[in-house]
């Protein structure tokens, strides 16, 4: 696995040299008062507890035609187009063009960043953090590299990056899927299990219940491994005996650990209250979901998908964003598309949707006198979004809903959870 490279960025005399040496614990760069100092990029191992990436200090990106300035500019370009992550450092004074600049250049890359506002060393400028949020770069930390007020915080974000990518990378690096399948008893999560993975891994039976373990298999299709995990049916709490309550917790941790959850119906029996409360389980750990309506083949004839869709989501509104699909454990009907959904679950639950390209779409909403100013994405897996609002109105909860279906329609979300948090300013 090749080490991320994290750039220090932003103007010139805002603080990046001093911020590199305090992350790395040593005085590598020259620091002064002198705007310009730094001209070459200064590479270091950074260790934060057992993650490890390359920090890089840069010369200060400023406009101008003189050829040192063009030439470390071309090198910040390079930079940035070679790093994993980006520290975009400001100077708490206030924001300047320059900062507008280096903000543009850091958008079009469509590199994740961490906003960085230096020299908080008083709280003579404590209500000046907020102006930083019109860079569109999410959230600002401000700390001091000088007297390391905050440094921690910067270097557990940075951590949380590195963890992220080496762990919970997309498709393209680590493309292991954790799939966990879930339901009430009966209704044929073995049978699924087995027909994915074209074994007879699970066991099967009639009588509900067989499954008391989590039961865990692999395999490879269309470029992915799926790691499946077939879990006990979770039965009413009151008729649980201890085996089954265990059984309980350790479908809770499958799905907790999983990205894509998928809740096996049985489509014959149409939707029960003991569906929705195991819907509420993966709702409330915010995980990619796709409904398995099984047993597809004992349907009457003439029954249709799409009307199947429409009662479920009438009954349980709250899942409305899930994916269905009919299948058949038995006979194998429809084992590709419930692959390929997945897969497309799973994409769209490490969806990052650039700033810009948000903020196009969302600051032309409005909903009785509320707009949208700006806004970000501030996490992915599950995707979660900040936007700042014009005022708090009571209607802020139908203007969470306006957003959510506009992401929605804009970009690609299907199964996927939106946690849509509006913010005053």
């Amino acid at each position: 696995m090749r080490i991320p490279t994290v750039a220090i960025v932003g103007k010139p005399n805002v603080g990046k040299s001093s911020l590199f040496n305090r992350l790395i614990r040593k005085r590598k760069a020259i620091v002064a008062e002198e705007p310009g100092v730094t001209r070459d990029i200064n590479y270091e191992d950074l260790v934060i507890g057992q993650l490890r990436c390359r920090i890089a200090d840069s010369a200060g990106y400023a406009p101008g035609r003189e050829g040192i300035i063009v030439r470390t500019r071309e090198l910040n370009r390079k930079l940035i187009a070679e790093a994993s992550l980006i520290i975009f450092v400001c100077d708490i004074a206030g924001i300047e063009r320059g900062d507008h600049d280096v903000a543009e250049v850091i958008r079009k890359s469509g590199k994740p960043s961490i906003l960085v506002v230096n020299k908080a060393d008083k709280n003579n400028y404590k209500d000046n953090i907020y102006d930083f949020f019109e860079l569109g770069l999410g959230e600002p930390i401000a700390l001091s590299a000088m007297h390391g007020r905050n440094v921690e915080m910067l270097l557990d974000r940075i951590g949380e990056y590195i963890d992220r990518e080496n762990k919970l990378a997309p498709s393209e690096r680590f493309p292991c899927i954790p799939v966990a399948i879930v339901g009430k008893p009966n209704v044929g999560k073995s049978s699924l299990l087995n027909m994915l993975t074209d074994s007879e891994r699970s066991l099967v039976h009639s009588e509900p219940g067989t499954t008391r373990d989590a039961v865990d298999d692999t395999f490879d299709y269309g470029g992915y491994t799926f790691k499946l995990t077939d879990t006990a049916g979770i039965r009413r709490q009151g008729k649980m005996d201890n085996i089954e309550f265990y059984s309980l917790t350790r479908t809770r941790k499958a799905v907790k650990d999983s990205s894509v959850a998928l809740l096996v119906l049985e489509s014959p029996k149409g939707i029960t209250n003991l569906d929705k409360k195991i819907a509420s389980i993966i709702a409330t750990e915010q995980r990619g979901l796709v409904i398995v309506a099984n047993k597809w083949d004992l349907m009457p004839e003439g029954s249709s998908s799409e009307e199947f869709s429409r009662d479920l989501f009438y009954y349980f509104p709250h899942i409305s964003y899930a994916e269905i699909v009919p299948i058949s454990a038995h006979t194998g009907y429809n084992k590709k598309k419930l692959l390929k959904n997945i897969i497309k679950v799973y994409n769209n639950y490490y969806r990052q949707i650039k700033t810009n390209d948000l903020n196009q779409v969302i600051t032309q909403l409005f909903l009785r006198g509320n707009r949208v100013k700006y806004g970000y994405q501030k996490h992915f897996a599950p995707p979660v979004f900040e936007f700042f609002i014009k005022s708090a109105e009571k209607s802020n909860q139908n203007f969470k809903k306006y957003i959510g279906n506009t992401l929605r329609e804009e970009f690609e979300f299907t199964g996927v959870p939106l946690d849509i948090r509006l913010r005053v300013r």
